[in-house]
Order: structure tokens, then C-alpha cells, then sequence
């Protein structure tokens, strides 16, 4: 899965645009930095982000008295970096193993809207006790915290947001989320067991979290802040 110069091209300029802005970037304005179709550059723009190296989101124009459909936004992930450093997907083992958990745990947050957060957050605690692998170990304790959450306020939920939106990048902000997440959910709690197992979860956590190389940390900032945009 490797990149192509092509590629690359369409990566620098949304990099350019989305850190002089903060903002994410409309595939139109990425046609026409590179003169080329909009449907050429939003189909490239797709398949960076099946990559990986691109998330995407809907905004509506509130300027607008008619705001009309949604446009289709996207932004850089943190493996945009890596790559445009010289390193190729090749070189970043995990990552195609990654995204196909990714896949996985994010299809959770869709099912909320049929089954209860609780229940799911159930579910990934018994797989939990199987899973050895520190990336997937870690990723699997955000998941739980998350649908956790999600049976909380939506007050309690956008702080924590802001937490991760603040939080600066590798083991100190992941820990950082996680230990706010786990101290919001225990003061909502009201089951001892379960304040127990997320104990011991969180102290798991931050030994898997030691182990993660600088990919692997990327990989799970970019998931964390993926999941918490699925939240509402």
C-alpha cells in the first residue's frame, strides 16, 4: 500500500492549507490549488483516506440564510507526517493491521443508536481479557471508556473532548486523556465491580501505553480523536 508521488502532491497541499487555516479543507479548494476536475481530487482524497492519511466530515454552511446539503470536509491525519517524511506504508508495519481494528471498533459507536453504550462497553471487556497485542490492548480501553462516556452528560463529553483536543501528542497526552476519562466515569459510577476492572484496565493501560513506538502512538491519537468526533 504504497503512496505515489501523486499522491504526495495532493498531501502537501491539504497539509499546507489545513495548518494555515486549523480548519478542515473542501475538496474544491484542493481542485483548485492543483488545477485539476473537483471529482478528480475528491476521489484522491478518498482513497488517502481509506489509507489512513486523511479523515473526512460534513459541514454545513451556517453563513447562509439556505445552507443546503452538507459539504464534504477532510483533514490530515498525524500519519501525514510520517509519510511525508520518507517513510512509505510499507515501512510502518502496523498500519494496515491497525486500520482494520479501527474499522472494527468504530462500526461500535454506529450501533449505539440499537444497542445501549453499556452493553457494547460489556462486550469489549470480555474480548479484552484475550488481547495481548499493546496497540490493540490500548485501543480496546479507549473504546470501552468512550462507550462508557457516552452514558454520561453531554457535558461530561465535551469537556473530555476539549481534554483531547488540548492534550499534546504521544504517551503524555493519551495517558492524560484516559486518566480524565476513567476520573469523570468514577465519579458517575455507581458499580463497585465495575470501578474495580476499569482500575485495573487503566493500570494495564499505561504499561501497553510504554511499549507503543512513535507510529503506534500516532496510530492511537488519530483513532482517539476519531472516536471521540463519532460521540454526540
Amino acid at each position: 500500500m504504497a503512496v505515489t508521488r501523486r499522491q504526495m502532491d495532493f498531501l502537501r497541499i491539504i497539509k499546507q492549507v489545513y495548518e494555515a487555516t486549523s480548519l478542515p479543507v473542501h475538496y474544491a479548494r484542493v481542485a483548485e490549488l492543483l488545477g485539476i476536475s473537483k471529482w478528480s481530487a475528491y476521489e484522491m482524497l478518498k482513497t488517502l483516506e481509506r489509507k489512513g492519511l486523511l479523515t473526512s466530515q460534513y459541514e454545513v454552511d451556517q453563513n447562509k440564510k439556505y445552507p443546503g446539503r452538507a459539504r464534504v470536509m477532510f483533514a490530515p491525519t498525524q500519519l501525514v507526517n510520517l509519510v511525508l517524511s520518507g517513510k512509505t506504508l510499507e515501512d510502518m508495519g502496523p498500519v494496515k493491521e491497525f486500520q482494520l481494528l479501527k474499522e472494527k471498533l468504530m462500526s461500535l459507536y454506529e450501533k449505539t443508536t440499537k444497542t445501549a453504550p453499556e452493553e457494547l462497553a460489556e462486550q469489549m471487556r470480555t474480548e479484552l481479557s484475550g488481547v495481548e497485542n499493546p496497540l490493540v490492548f490500548c485501543a480496546y480501553v479507549i473504546t470501552i471508556l468512550i462507550l462508557e462516556l457516552q452514558t454520561l452528560s453531554k457535558t461530561s463529553i465535551s469537556l473530555l473532548k476539549n481534554v483531547a483536543l488540548e492534550v499534546s501528542e504521544g504517551k503524555i497526552g493519551l495517558a492524560m486523556f484516559v486518566g480524565a476519562a476513567f476520573g469523570t466515569m468514577a465519579k458517575a459510577a455507581s458499580q463497585v465491580q465495575l470501578l474495580s476492572h476499569m482500575s485495573e484496565c487503566l493500570s494495564a493501560f499505561q504499561k501497553n501505553l510504554a511499549k507503543l513506538n512513535q507510529l503506534e502512538q500516532t496510530l492511537l491519537m488519530d483513532f482517539l480523536s476519531e472516536a471521540l468526533a463519532k460521540t454526540t
